[in-house]
């Protein structure tokens, strides 16, 4: 039987004892079963479109750093893409906040520093100049701003979860006047209403309680993990055999929950990987090393940092074409990642060049690890590879290790790619350690 028809069968049983507490009861229902499902509904969007917001933005910022390096059109064209679709979904946020002053200033505010993000990171795109020139305006220049409008879109999110509490808190209001109806019913027709009340509140108030409940943990995990909505909604579906109007609302607030959670894993692994090798990227490997060195510092550890670079990798770029190039270089970072411990760090340090994290771990294991990799690069097998200065495709390290060698994160790195420099010098395809104080 469905929700609506449960409460049909209740008001004829409550008519025949009384004509205005059932009707205004039902009145009660049918408006909030209404406005809760359009509510839920309207906030799926929302936060699907503040969702697809930020990964637009890292989108559009990463096409744009591939542009300005490469000087590749078609970057451009997709980070145009990206803008359309921020614009599209500010578009679409101010129609839904239209008539909220504060949520409709926020979503302005939101769009303004956009607008000018888009401003800024185009003119230096069309900048005349070298790389390392446009590379370090950019930084300069709109790091500080493209910051600013992922806080203020997450100020947006924190704005919405404010509204679902107060959702929440009108939700278990209304259960209450239900409640209090049903006291009423109970003093005046006992024997009956005892029953009609028992009814009200296993088919209706108790399920809405739970689904308000599960809502409130939406609100107080801040969107970073939804499987607890997830599970709670599969749990009140299981339990619940009936095909009513409260099922389906259930399901679809299991659907949003699962779509969140999904949305924002994928938006952290975006966020931290290098999207041609599928390793760390450079943001994200500098903020390891910070941490890494941070631990060994407070325990006394060791930690290691193998710098790799291919050899000669212009020559092959210009002999074969980017799309082999690249090729290489995703092959290079599987062989990397596949002999790379669990709590070792692979990173695309940048072109062609790599960087391996390696927490407590001494200059020695690192210098025999490295040469393993070394070795491994030798020996597999890159398309044209004997086309390349001495007939294969190789690569040299440099090795460092903190505290041997440095006395902080910046100091490591710079151990490394001397290392890694005098490996260049003395030949190529080899491993050279950093001797200490390197740096």
């Amino acid at each position: 039987m469905s929700f609506r028809n449960k409460i049909v069968v209740l008001l004829i049983v409550a008519v025949i004892v009384s004509a205005i507490f059932p009707i205004f009861s039902l009145y009660q229902l049918n408006n909030f079963d209404k406005d809760f499902k359009v509510y839920v509904g309207e906030r799926v969007n929302e936060y699907v479109n503040t969702s697809e917001m930020n990964k637009s933005l890292i989108r559009y910022d990463s096409n744009l750093w591939k542009y300005v390096a490469s000087g590749n059109s078609n970057w451009l064209k997709d980070a145009q893409e990206a803008k359309r679709t921020l614009e599209r979904n500010i578009s679409e946020l101010l129609q839904v906040a239209e008539g909220n002053i504060e949520l409709t200033s926020t979503v302005q505010h939101i769009q303004s520093m956009q607008e000018e993000y888009f401003r800024k990171a185009e003119v230096i795109a069309q900048s005349k100049g070298t790389i390392d020139e446009k590379a370090s305006k950019l930084t300069r220049e709109y790091n500080e701003i493209l910051v600013k409008v992922f806080n203020e879109t997450n100020r947006l999110n924190e704005l919405k979860q404010n509204n679902l509490r107060k959702a929440s808190v009108s939700v278990r209001e209304q259960v209450n006047e239900l409640r209090e109806v049903g006291l009423i019913l109970a003093v005046i027709f006992l024997p009956i209403l005892i029953i009609v009340g028992v009814i009200i509140y296993v088919t209706t108030a108790a399920p809405i309680e739970k689904l308000t409940k599960i809502i409130k943990s939406v609100s107080e995990n801040d969107f970073k993990d939804m499987s607890a909505v997830v599970r709670g909604s599969e749990e009140f579906i299981e339990k619940r055999k009936s095909n009513d109007e409260i099922s389906r609302l259930a399901r679809a607030l299991r659907n949003f929950g699962q779509q969140i959670e999904d949305k924002t894993k994928e938006l952290e692994r975006l966020i931290i990987t290098d999207e041609k090798t599928k390793l760390f990227n450079f943001r994200h490997f500098k903020s390891e090393l910070q941490s890494e060195i941070a631990r060994a510092k407070r325990f006394n550890e060791s930690v290691s940092l193998i710098m790799i670079d291919a050899d000669k990798f212009k020559h092959y770029n210009d002999t074969n074409g980017h799309v082999l190039g690249d090729e290489a270089l995703i092959k290079m970072a599987r062989l990397m990642k596949s002999m790379c411990r669990e709590t070792d760090k692979p990173a695309r340090f940048g072109g062609e060049e790599f960087a391996i994290l390696l927490p407590k771990t001494g200059k020695e294991e690192a210098v025999i690890f490295a040469e393993r990799i070394r070795k491994a690069i030798e020996e597999a097998v890159f398309v044209n590879q004997e086309k390349q200065p001495g007939g294969n495709f190789t690569a040299s390290l440099g090795v460092a290790t903190y505290p041997e060698d440095c006395t902080d994160a910046e100091t490591l790195v710079n151990a490394a790619d001397k290392a890694l420099y005098k490996a260049k010098e003395k030949g190529r395809n080899r491993v050279e350690a950093a001797p200490s104080k390197f740096f």
